[in-house]
């Protein structure tokens, strides 16, 4: 068995009484004590998650924007540089084999923040595409580490730590800066559904990084955060993982995203069957749901509407936030669209648990309020 990679920051995890799990071939931090706790405190005020796991693949040279609009579903050349464009990757079939985040610098130097368990995956399929393109492909990924700042605060934490206002920082932009001893680009980007910042820069300023933050997390402002609040985080606000929500048998249009999809686009990988997919209509789509009571139905779960399997359990988990269970769903067809409280249960251990469909929870909550 391999052997896991450990984080840049391991031992001041361990200080800071980490619980680790295995992911993605890493050593990770699960929880620092409750990871309800942690979530809350991510919503209330801001925390600091270590995604040093993450892969950094660069594409660079005189075709990297043509190359890029060409294999991705989204489009880069519509973005001015300084600015981050979210995208899935496809193979032509339309299945899904990732996504990520393009950080534009110029319109021949791109960096893209890619999933941990598909580095390598990403990097194949990228070098085979871009075999047609003058542009250079490089996995960048030992070059970086990388910090998560999120929550409500995250500007003035920011503020606090570095000494600088990056309040004029846009959503979905970054800067190249100086900091910390050393190059990084910082991005108002993340994973929570809340404002904040991710934090790219060479592993050896982790250290600094994490020092800077040490007076806010003295004073309870910030808090370290694990993979479990970042989790139950992201379900909260709807946002897909892939493996659940994206997958290779789960395209874009199926998890939503048809806004990441521009078919008007000359072509990219995977446009003639996404376009088919969405004329000829989905042969399933992802739904988010809630549980009355307390079980939590979990990946791989039978999904029935009238004792009749319709689908599976992606995603399952507990939200804080309205103290009950939460998942996402895969629905054959244009089932989910008759259904209400009740019409559809997981089968938890033999047991029929009712869902209720809904919309993400972070999503209705801001829109009630």
């Amino acid at each position: 068995m391999e052997e896991l990679k450990k984080l840049e920051l391991h031992d001041l995890h361990v200080e800071n009484s980490a619980k680790f799990t295995s992911f993605a071939g890493w050593e990770m931090p699960v929880s620092y004590g409750r990871s309800i706790e942690e979530h809350l405190h991510t919503r209330r005020k801001t925390s600091l998650f270590d995604v040093s796991h993450m892969g950094e693949i660069e594409v660079s040279g005189p075709d990297a924007e043509a190359f890029l609009d060409y294999a991705l579903t989204n489009s880069v050349s519509l973005a001015e540089p300084g600015r981050a464009v979210y995208s899935p990757l496809c193979h032509d079939d339309g299945g899904t084999i990732d996504d990520l985040i393009a950080y534009k610098k110029s319109p021949a130097s791109f960096l893209l923040c890619v999933n941990a368990s598909n580095i390598e995956s990403d990097f194949i399929h990228l070098s085979e595409v871009a075999s047609q393109f003058d542009c250079e492909i490089s996995n960048l990924s030992s070059s970086f580490g990388q910090l998560a700042v999120q929550g409500p605060s995250a500007f003035a934490a920011l503020e606090a730590s570095t000494g600088q206002d990056f309040s004029t920082l846009a959503k979905m932009a970054f800067r190249e800066v100086e900091l910390m001893g050393g190059y990084c680009l910082l991005a108002r980007t993340g994973y929570t559904g809340e404002d904040g910042f991710e934090i790219y820069c060479p592993p050896d300023l982790l250290s600094n990084w994490a020092e800077s933050f040490r007076p806010a997390c003295l004073s309870g402002e910030v808090c370290w955060a694990g993979l479990a609040a970042r989790d139950s985080l992201r379900l909260e606000a709807g946002f897909p993982l892939y493996g659940h929500e994206l997958s290779r048998d789960i395209s874009p249009l199926q998890a939503g995203l048809g806004w990441a999809v521009k078919f008007t686009k000359d072509d990219f990988v995977g446009k003639r069957s996404l376009y088919q997919e969405k004329e000829g209509g989905l042969p399933g789509r992802v739904v988010f749901y809630e549980v009355e009571g307390r079980r939590i139905p979990r990946q791989g779960d039978r999904v029935l509407k009238e004792g009749t399997e319709v689908g599976r359990v992606l995603s399952g988990g507990y939200s804080p936030m309205v103290e009950k269970p939460i998942g996402s769903a895969w629905i054959k067809g244009s089932t989910a669209s008759g259904g209400g409280s009740g019409s559809f249960c997981a089968e938890v251990r033999g047991k029929p648990i009712g869902l209720s469909l809904t919309a993400p929870v972070l999503r209705r909550m801001r829109a009630q309020s």
